[in-house]
């Protein structure tokens, strides 16, 4: 197989700009209905994705690379994946003592009563994130 064939160019994008951009061999991103794999070739694709934790394999060493992220959108075309999302943060970069505050804060924003449904709902997925960013950096 040519070695063209074996890449995937993965980007990642978030409000704050470019996260990633590189060629790939796999990529899994966290879909509505389960994890959704993709590899060089795949049949095109637009698929909302939600928290939880992607996955990047990379070329050059045959590691992978974990992120936690946002709810988004993921667009697979033409070997090119395009992960939109409204947050993205790699496993190393991510501080854990301030995912623990940010879980903390939303788990009594949550424990209120009487608060207006919106706010319950944005506190309730402070909490995932924060929930996410823990598992995938691994507790540390």
């Amino acid at each position: 197989m040519e070695e063209n064939k074996k890449r995937l160019k993965c980007e990642i994008v978030t409000p704050e700009g470019l996260l990633v951009s590189e060629d790939v061999a796999m990529v899994v991103v966290p879909g509505e209905m389960g994890e959704l794999g993709v590899l060089p070739r795949h049949t095109p694709i637009v698929s909302k994705t939600v928290i939880g934790e992607a996955r990047i394999k990379h070329l050059r060493n045959e590691q992978w690379e974990h992120l936690a992220v946002g709810n988004g959108y993921v667009k697979m075309q033409f070997d090119r994946l395009l992960l939109l999302v409204d947050t993205a943060e790699k496993a190393t970069d991510i501080d854990t003592g301030r995912a623990r505050e940010a879980l903390s804060r939303a788990e009594k924003w949550l424990s209120r009563t009487g608060e207006p449904e919106a706010d319950a709902d944005r506190a309730e997925q402070s909490r995932r994130r924060a929930l996410n960013r823990l598992k995938v950096a691994g507790g540390k």
